[in-house]
C-alpha cells in the first residue's frame, strides 16, 4: 500500500513539474539580435544581391560582405558584442544539445510530412526534401527542437511551412556539423550549428543561422530575423463619446495595422466602433489595448430626459389649472 502511495505521489510531482526539456524556448542572450553569426569563421558573398535583416558578424574571421549585399542591421566584427555573442552561442548550443529526446526520427525530413511540437533526435547527417509542415496545434508557444548529430542539407526548392500558430521563434535546429540550404529553398527557424553555414543560390532563411565554428557563405540570399511582436499602446486625443459630425484622433500605432485597415501612426475616427492595433512579425501577432468609440445624435432628449419633460409638463398643467380655479376662472 505504501509503495502504491509513493508511486502515485511521484507521478503527481512529475505531472506538475514544468517540462524544462522542451516546454520553454532556450535563452538567446546577445545572439537574439543576430540574423547571421559565427563565433569563429569568415563571411563571404558569392553573388552581390543578398539582403539580411538583423545583425551580422563574426568574432574571429574575415568579414567580406555588406558590401557586397545589403545589411539592414548592425555589423559586429571582433568587438565586445561579438565576443559576448560567441559565449552565448556556445551556451545556446549546449542548452539544445543537452535536452532529453522526445522522439527519434529518421535522417530524412519533409516529403509532405507534418510534425507537432517535440524534441526530435536524428542520429546522423540528415536531409530535408519537399515540404515539411510544423503544426503548432493552435499554440503559438509550442516548441520544436531538432537535434541532428551530423550535417544538415536541404534540397533545392524545399520548404518549411508553419501551420496552426506555430512560430519560427520557437523552432530550433541544433546541428552537429555543416548546414547547406539548397538553391531556391525556404528554411524557417533558428539554426545553431557546429560547422559552416552555406546558403546556396537564392535560398531564403526566415530566422537565424548561428555557428560555434565555421564560415558563413551567402549567394544572393534573403535572410530575415524572427523577433516576437511588440504590442502598440493607443490613446485617444479627446472624448470618445461625441455627436454625429464630430471626431477623435487615436494615436500610438508603431508599425502595426489599425482595426480599420490603416497603417498610419494616428487615425481620425468619426464612426462608432472598437478600435485597436495589431502588430505582426514573422513570429506571430499581438493586439494593443482597445478603445470603444460611441457616436450618436445630439439635441434629441434621451428616454430619461423625455420622462422629466413630461413630468414637468404635467406639474405645469396641474398648477395652472389650480391657480385658475383659485381665481374663479372656469377651466
Amino acid at each position: 500500500m505504501k509503495k502504491l502511495l509513493l508511486l502515485a505521489l511521484l507521478a503527481g510531482i512529475l505531472f506538475l513539474m514544468p517540462n524544462m526539456n522542451f516546454g520553454q524556448a532556450p535563452p538567446l542572450g546577445t545572439t537574439s539580435s543576430f540574423a547571421l553569426f559565427s563565433a569563429n569563421g569568415a563571411f563571404n558573398e558569392q553573388g552581390s544581391a543578398s539582403t539580411v535583416t538583423g545583425d551580422a558578424g563574426t568574432n574571429v574571421g574575415a568579414f567580406n560582405v555588406f558590401p557586397p549585399g545589403t545589411l539592414i542591421g548592425q555589423k559586429h566584427v571582433a568587438d565586445a558584442t561579438s565576443a559576448q555573442a560567441a559565449i552565448d552561442v556556445a551556451a545556446l548550443y549546449s542548452n539544445l544539445f543537452g535536452r532529453t529526446c522526445g522522439s527519434s526520427h529518421g535522417v530524412g525530413l519533409g516529403s509532405g510530412e507534418t510534425l507537432g511540437p517535440n524534441i526530435y533526435c536524428l542520429g546522423a547527417a540528415s536531409t530535408l526534401t519537399g515540404n515539411l509542415n510544423l503544426d503548432g496545434g493552435g499554440n503559438s508557444n509550442a516548441i520544436f527542437i531538432f537535434q541532428i548529430n551530423g550535417a544538415l542539407a536541404t534540397a533545392s526548392s524545399s520548404n518549411i511551412t508553419l501551420i496552426n500558430s506555430a512560430s519560427l521563434c520557437n523552432v530550433f535546429w541544433q546541428v552537429n556539423g555543416e548546414v547547406d540550404l539548397g538553391a531556391g529553398s525556404v528554411f524557417k527557424g533558428n539554426i545553431v550549428a557546429n560547422g559552416a553555414i552555406n546558403l546556396l543560390a537564392g535560398a531564403t532563411l526566415q530566422g537565424r543561422a548561428l555557428t560555434q565554428a565555421g564560415a558563413v557563405n551567402l549567394y544572393n540570399n534573403t535572410v530575415t530575423i524572427g523577433l516576437p511582436p511588440t504590442a502598440s499602446t493607443i490613446t485617444a486625443g479627446g472624448p470618445i463619446t461625441f455627436c454625429y459630425g464630430g471626431n477623435v484622433i487615436l494615436s500610438g500605432n508603431i508599425g502595426g495595422t489599425w482595426s480599420n485597415g490603416a497603417t498610419t501612426p494616428s487615425i481620425t475616427v468619426t464612426a462608432s466602433g472598437d478600435y485597436f492595433v495589431t502588430n505582426t512579425t514573422l513570429c506571430g501577432s499581438v493586439t494593443s489595448n482597445h478603445i470603444i468609440v460611441t457616436v450618436g445624435p445630439c439635441g434629441i432628449p434621451t428616454m430619461s430626459e423625455w420622462g422629466l419633460i413630461i413630468l414637468g409638463f404635467l406639474f405645469l398643467t396641474i398648477g395652472t389649472i389650480y391657480i385658475l380655479r383659485l381665481r374663479g376662472t372656469s377651466v
